[in-house]
């Protein structure tokens, strides 16, 4: 029998080292590999091909405290719109911001994004009489500039909702219209240096309300001549009264002509390149309350207006709680009822709808207010989706002059 030698204190921590250091080493080969795996799946990411899309798609950002951007997500937009600046003093500012780093941040995860930042919005105040004179309009479109550089956007979106118009409760004049042309005269001469000067292409967009009156005021051959792009708001169109109807409805009904093609065919009628409009599609429906009198609920007075928001996944559960739905084929717009609730949004089959609409028509694209309203993306999916089917778009035709509301059992 072999006779096993006493182990000394020194052998012992002998193996003990040479143990410790193989482990060592297995331990750095094992975070170096995940080093390079990690650096390889980033580099797989950043270079996996993005959806050919038959349009551009834009998707507005309210600031809000924590954002959590989706980077699911990324791949389904063209364009991030970081709303909103706003005016202080006839001049633009951020000091209210408390996202813009994670927007930052999230553009520089996903460069194929343009990012663009987004001035005004319903209720802002300022711009009136910031551009009522030369030198404020110019103080303004400098400040302007100036925020998008610091920040490192790309682009500017202008939201004066609406020259000349008081109608959200701001200050307006006659000539508000005309020193709306002027401030983005200089917008745009301040982005074409940039680009001159960088290489970089910067976005001039405007929205343009999708109301009578604002349509009236867009001088579409001049418009075209300053922007890159111009969102028509084609949503909110009814709601603000007892009388039910779609709010963002593709086409007119036989009571209200308002729509997103009515819309747009104003604005390109009057000048304004198909390809610079982007269709705005909503996140979210309207709901009427106490709407009775039977029959399918449309075009009925409610006692309330409008005014309650349901978000896009929250239209898509109706059918859960005891609504039925219905589509309009002429208007091209859902809706839901259940025999006291009115509820008016989009589907699956209306997004799809303005999507072959808009690639039928020569637009450059859609923007989808808003993400806070999109929680799960769904609504953002489904239209990349739907300007990614190359296998032909649906029956919904041109510009129509005029469309009667279809049958609905």
């Amino acid at each position: 029998m072999k006779c096993m030698k006493p182990r000394t204190k020194d052998k012992a921590q002998s193996r003990l080292t040479r143990w410790m250091m193989a482990m060592t080493v297995a331990a750095m080969t094992a975070v170096s590999a995940l080093s390079v795996m990690g650096s390889m799946s980033v580099q797989a990411e950043e270079t996996l091909p993005l959806p050919q899309r038959d349009g551009r798609v834009a998707l507005y950002v309210m600031d809000q405290p924590g954002l959590d951007l989706s980077d699911d997500a990324a791949q389904h937009m063209d364009q991030l719109n970081y709303a909103f600046a706003l005016l202080e003093g006839g001049k633009a500012t951020g000091s209210h911001w408390r996202s813009a780093e994670e927007v930052r941040r999230y553009l520089n995860r996903h460069p194929h994004i343009t990012g663009v930042m987004a001035v005004g919005g319903w209720g802002a105040e300022g711009f009136s009489d910031a551009c009522a004179t030369e030198e404020g309009r110019k103080t303004l479109a400098d400040s302007i500039l100036r925020l998008m550089d610091r920040y490192g956007f790309t682009g500017v979106d202008i939201d004066w909702e609406y020259p000349g118009s008081s109608a959200a409760g701001i200050k307006s004049r006659e000539e508000d219209v005309e020193n709306w042309y002027e401030l983005l005269t200089l917008l745009r001469q301040g982005l074409d240096q940039r680009e001159t000067e960088t290489g970089r292409e910067y976005i001039l967009s405007v929205a343009l309300g999708a109301g009578e009156a604002q349509l009236n005021a867009v001088d579409g051959s001049r418009l075209d001549k300053l922007v890159d792009q111009a969102v028509v708001m084609a949503y909110d169109l009814t709601g603000f009264d007892r009388l039910t109807g779609h709010h963002a409805g593709l086409y007119p009904d036989k009571n209200i002509k308002n729509s997103g093609a009515y819309a747009v065919r104003r604005i390109t009628d009057s000048g304004l390149s198909s390809e610079k409009v982007l269709l705005g599609i909503p996140a979210y429906g309207r709901m009427w309350r106490q709407v009775l009198g039977g029959g399918n609920g449309l075009n009925v007075h409610a006692g309330t207006a409008g005014n309650r928001i349901l978000r896009y996944d929250e239209l898509q559960k109706l059918e859960l709680q005891d609504y039925r739905r219905f589509y309009d084929e002429k208007a091209q717009a859902a809706w839901w009822y259940d025999g006291e609730n009115f509820v008016s949004g989009e589907d699956s089959l209306s997004v799809k709808a303005k999507c072959d609409w808009l690639r039928d028509n020569g637009l450059q694209g859609a923007a989808v207010w808003a993400a806070h309203q999109d929680p799960e993306g769904t609504l953002l999916a489904e239209i990349s989706a739907a300007l990614t089917d190359h296998f032909g778009a649906g029956e919904t035709g041109g510009l129509p002059e005029e469309a009667n509301t279809a049958e609905n059992d």
